[in-house]
């Protein structure tokens, strides 16, 4: 009985994890109730499997304890703060990290596969592209209306999520479907191939309409890098070429984007907000300030540095952050926060298993990238942050090629 009632919690985690992992493409309102049952289901799994007992310290559970201090950051700094104006809510959003830190210190369950996250990924991303286009504007319309990447934003905007998590959410789809293939060709069906890479063409696709440029730029340097590495592991010379030639074909596939314009650029509001944060930064370069007296400082100086324009379309935002992960920590943490964040997004690259090492350095690469342009592990995709960590270091790879002609493409 305590066997089988041990085996039902493990997939009660597994399946709440999966459902966190599909509703991640969506606002946070949708995503809460699988936030609730992954960690409630998780804290009943530590004491039904005794997980203190298998604790034992190596790379891994040290890099878990890093991040978990990250956290715990936030209340060393607490009590030397003039203000605790934004501490509550603030902090609030962090624990997310605190979470996770957690899972991977104690470690998932057995039934957790590398498989089971990417399809349910893959999956995620051609249900909210359906959706949008079948559900919510209408096939015939898609297509027919010139306006179509119009409708097709505010329709995201409306019921998915903003471009920044959608578009990430797409790309973390991209690789999974690379590693898949990749990893498994010749033990795929081939009607399931087909299966992968239409939705690999559908996924590009939709973020080649996506008014994102981080998305989009990031589209295709995954698409580049993908070509690039399967060339490599054949013909390394052709991939020395290859790989010469990429960044003057980003350059050139990019600067068609719409919003690569030079008015574009000179409007781009984020250049106030990092004007704002660098001159907080300054004041407190190496230690910062606390989240909460940062808030306060990067209020002050925002007023000094944003545009009229922006003044009034964002009057009635009472809190606006850096949209810069690195300048928003370095702003609370100084010098000693950056590098702890660093430390986070490269560490489990040189720790990860060596069949899953590419895989690890494009993940961490797109969240590393995403950082410059929002808050990442302590905003809207501090859940996403979590995932791809655990992925990385701590689910079973059972993507495993297992013959020669397959190793040839690993």
């Amino acid at each position: 009985m305590k066997k089988k009632f041990s085996t039902f919690v493990n997939y009660a985690n597994l399946l709440s994890a999966l459902l966190l992992t599909a509703t991640s493409i969506y606002y946070y309102q949708v995503q809460k109730i699988a936030f609730i049952l992954f960690f409630s289901t998780y804290l009943l799994e530590i004491f039904v499997d005794k997980k203190w007992e298998n604790i034992h310290l190596d790379k891994k559970s040290i890099y878990y304890m890093i991040m978990a201090f990250f956290f715990v950051l936030v209340f060393i700094y607490f009590p030397f703060e003039e203000s605790s104006k934004y501490f509550s809510r603030l902090s609030v959003k962090r624990l997310s990290i605190l979470g996770f830190a957690i899972v991977g210190f104690l470690g998932v369950n057995d039934k957790f596969r590398l498989n089971y996250f990417l399809n349910t990924f893959i999956i995620s991303s051609i249900i909210a592209i359906v959706y949008l286009i079948f559900i919510r504007i209408g096939i015939v319309e898609f297509f027919t209306n010139p306006m179509r990447v119009e409708a097709f934003t505010n329709e995201r905007i409306l019921h998915v999520n903003s471009h920044m998590a959608f578009d990430f959410y797409l790309n973390v789809s991209l690789i999974g479907i690379w590693y898949i293939l990749t990893r498994s060709w010749n033990r795929t069906i081939w009607w399931k191939r087909y299966l992968y890479l239409g939705a690999l063409t559908l996924i590009f696709s939709t973020l080649s309409l996506s008014e994102g440029r981080s998305g989009f730029i990031v589209a295709i340097l995954l698409m580049l890098s993908f070509i690039f590495i399967e060339i490599w592991k054949r013909r390394k010379m052709m991939g020395i070429i290859i790989g010469f030639l990429i960044p003057f074909l980003l350059i050139g596939i990019v600067s068609q984007h719409k919003r690569m314009s030079e008015k574009s650029l000179e409007a781009e509001p984020r250049i106030f907000l990092w004007e704002s944060a660098l001159s907080v930064i300054k004041e407190s370069p190496v230690l910062g300030h606390g989240i909460s007296d940062a808030q306060v400082h990067f209020d002050i100086a925002r007023m000094k540095f944003q545009t009229e324009e922006f003044k009034q379309n964002w009057k009635s935002h009472a809190l606006l952050d850096a949209h810069n992960q690195y300048l928003q920590t370095t702003m609370e943490f100084g010098l000693v926060g950056l590098l702890l964040l660093l430390f986070l997004y490269t560490y489990p690259i040189f720790i990860a298993d060596k069949n899953r090492q590419v895989f690890s350095i494009l993940l961490l690469f797109l969240c590393a990238y995403q950082s410059f342009f929002d808050m990442f592990i302590i905003g809207q995709f501090s859940a996403l942050f979590g995932i791809i960590v655990i992925l990385i270091l701590s689910v079973k790879n059972n993507i495993v090629p297992k013959t020669s002609e397959e190793i040839l493409t690993v």
